[in-house]
């Protein structure tokens, strides 16, 4: 009853991310408190071993960012309840891991439905949007993010989308299944290019290279012959996305005008101010930083040194950029956890991309091309600025972990 509870719940949390401010939230603490009470009873009436050992990697991704916030706490006697909060909800993934690995692998499976159902809710809310409403409005819909983070998680749940096709039909009905896939993968790239958002454009040499190692029986001049055709096509829509994009077209203009102190606070001259003064906290506090709810305060100081902008002080209070929101507000400690974040499931999903059995090496690939597309958006935007986008991380990654993780009797290689 907890496993098929908690397997429902968390198989929700992709077609709630970009419709719903609260899904995601909610699916969290239900199905934490669920995995919380299976673990209490399974300790009571010891049904089985407790055994904790499948965790350990994702105990380091998870819980590091909480244990720097303690510590920069304590040594530099700030304190944030919302941070707290929000670097809670990474921990309450990990008893949710522990019940997901309990699941059968073909209920798990079935989060390719919810991914679907994400693209294709998240493509018509943002072409809907754009088309009647404007760039600003998108905030106010779904899942209330601003348009770069809903474009980028858009055209990531589209490409993840296009990546469960390597499933085969799942359905009697394998034309309408994949003609709706495709469809959905097309309507999340022409939302993305409406929004005018630049950085999403990143995921697509992220996307070829999760596919070219996700190629298991195919021979060496092969595999070169399709990295060549993904280069040339690359080539191609960087040069499209160039031509055709006025937004891209404007930042040798923005790079100018900051360059010459003309015009410092255009959308890409805000951003090279955020990071510079996201660098000078760094270095005012290299180890444990200057903790993040400090941030707004440091900035009006670099503002009387004229490092910043009076704009960038009134309007923004992080800097637009995860890593560097993690190194000033935790300092390297801060840099090393929220790695983890990424690439400790990020590796164990490259591992098992070397396994026979279909369903985990497509798994496997949904997982790295998930890790590695957050990674590359948190470049140039904060995912992780609010709360809500939590939730809808750390429970597509544990859900995805435990779809990957071998059953008895699957076929795998050693170390898979």
């Amino acid at each position: 009853m907890y496993v098929s509870l908690a397997t429902w719940l968390v198989l929700l949390v992709p077609a709630l991310a970009l419709t719903s401010p609260v899904g995601g939230p909610a699916v969290l603490y239900l199905s934490a408190l669920v995995a919380l009470t299976a673990i209490a009873v399974n300790l009571i009436k010891r049904y089985e071993p407790v055994d904790f050992q499948a965790l350990w990697p994702m105990w380091l991704a998870l819980l590091l960012p909480l244990a720097c916030m303690f510590i920069t706490s304590a040594v530099r006697g700030v304190w944030s309840n919302s941070e707290l909060e929000k670097l809670l909800r990474f921990a309450l993934a990990l008893p949710v891991l522990w019940l997901l690995l309990r699941a059968p692998q073909r209920w798990l499976k079935h989060v390719q439905w919810s991914i679907l159902a994400g693209a294709l809710g998240g493509a018509v809310l943002l072409i809907v949007t754009m088309l009647w409403m404007g760039r600003a409005a998108v905030v106010e819909v779904g899942g209330r993010y601003n348009a770069v983070a809903f474009a980028d998680m858009t055209l990531l749940f589209g490409a993840m989308t296009l990546l469960t096709l390597g499933w085969g039909a799942s359905t009697r009905w394998p034309r309408v299944e994949a003609g709706v896939k495709w469809l959905a993968v097309f309507l999340t790239v022409y939302a993305t290019w409406i929004s005018e958002t630049r950085s999403s454009w990143m995921l697509l040499p992220i996307l070829a290279l999760v596919f070219l190692l996700g190629l298991r029986r195919w021979t060496g001049r092969q595999k070169a012959y399709c990295a060549v055709g993904l280069t040339v096509a690359l080539i191609i829509s960087a040069a499209t996305i160039w031509t055709f994009s006025s937004r891209m077209q404007e930042i040798s203009g923005d790079v100018q005008g900051f360059a010459t102190s003309t015009n410092r606070d255009t959308s890409f001259g805000i951003r090279l101010q955020l990071w510079h003064a996201a660098m000078m906290m760094f270095e005012k506090s290299p180890i444990v930083g200057v903790g993040p709810s400090q941030f707004r305060h440091e900035l009006l100081e670099l503002q009387t040194k004229g490092v910043v902008s009076a704009e960038v002080v009134e309007g923004f209070g992080e800097p637009h950029n995860d890593f560097l929101a993690a190194l000033s507000g935790y300092g390297l400690l801060g840099l090393l956890a929220f790695l983890s974040l990424y690439l400790v499931p990020a590796w164990v999903f490259f591992r098992r991309l070397a396994s026979d059995d279909r369903v985990i090496r497509v798994g496997a690939q949904l997982g790295l091309l998930f890790c590695l597309g957050y990674c590359a958006f948190s470049l140039t935007e904060m995912m992780f600025r609010n709360m809500r986008s939590v939730p809808t991380y750390a429970l597509i990654v544990v859900t995805l972990i435990a779809l990957t993780t071998p059953r008895a009797g699957s076929a795998h290689r050693p170390g898979s």
